[in-house]
């Protein structure tokens, strides 16, 4: 039988916190339904996402979090998006604090099987290959990019190397999941500075850069569409060239698990300021 892959385009605007569920529900499952892989493509509105291991405290302002702290009670409970909120979130990967907008920024996430894909086990290679399926993506674009510190993607823009992703991982039942952020529209970078502290740790290539002069989108002409298709083709060829295929059954099981998982996990308090 012919591997499969499960792509996921996602178009519906749920909350932060199902957002984020659903990316852990997606991974404990895959395997189990028999798939060697995903592909999603997703995007969250006015959102603050920590790092596993973030602090809150060094990494977001005391008047953010104080108004966070008002808007929390009718925000943890909805899967749905609440208009004109700021949420503050964390994932279950490691990396630093992001912000998130739909209207200027594209999460992606990849799945692969780590029983399937046994080179994928060193963290370093597995990070220098992922990032290596996005940067050839963007290449199909004319854009030359490269990863940079641990686990960005950055490009360079008058001699200086600027990041256009930041990526993160985590692993469940013999899952890898590698999901990041390119930013599209400088306009985000407001919002960063806005909402986000200079981060306590930085790569080294950052060299102490305030986020405005650090940060930078792909260009204009950057095609959202295209480069959807390209990583998506770009991931197949990497698994094996598996089918593309969509079990209702598999994602009726990701959507209960992620429910559960919003409730106990990613909307919860304790989970959000685990490190003040």
């Amino acid at each position: 039988m012919n591997s499969k892959i499960f792509f996921f385009d996602q178009l519906t605007r749920y909350s932060p916190y199902f957002n984020l569920a659903l990316e852990e529900a997606i991974a404990i499952n895959l395997i189990e339904f028999g798939y060697s892989g995903a592909v999603r493509f997703w995007t969250n509105h006015n959102t603050i996402v920590l790092g596993i291991s973030d602090s809150v405290s060094k990494n977001i302002s005391p008047e953010k979090i104080y108004t966070f702290n008002q808007e929390y009670p009718r925000l943890q409970k909805s899967r749905k998006f609440q208009e004109n909120s700021i949420y503050i979130t964390r994932r279950a990967s490691g990396g630093g604090t992001v912000f998130h907008d739909e209207a200027f920024n594209l999460n992606y996430s990849l799945f692969a099987s780590t029983k399937e894909k046994k080179e994928l086990y060193p963290v370093k290679e597995s990070y220098n290959q992922l990032l290596g399926l996005v940067t050839k993506s963007l290449a199909k674009q004319n854009i030359l990019a490269d990863s940079a510190g641990k686990s960005d993607i950055a490009i360079e823009t008058n001699g200086v190397l600027k990041k256009i992703s930041g990526n993160a991982q985590f692993r469940k039942r013999d899952c890898i999941v590698q999901h990041g952020t390119m930013i599209l529209d400088l306009k985000i970078i407001e919002s960063v500075l806005e909402n986000l502290s200079h981060p306590p740790e930085e790569p080294e290539y950052r060299k102490n850069r305030k986020h405005s002069d650090f940060l930078t989108s792909l260009p204009k002409e950057f095609s959202v569409p295209k480069f959807k298709l390209d990583l998506l083709e770009i991931f197949q060829e990497f698994i094996g060239n598996p089918v593309i295929s969509s079990d209702r059954k598999f994602l009726r099981q990701v959507f209960r698990d992620a429910k559960r998982l919003m409730s106990e996990k990613y909307a919860n308090i304790e989970f959000i300021y685990s490190k003040m």
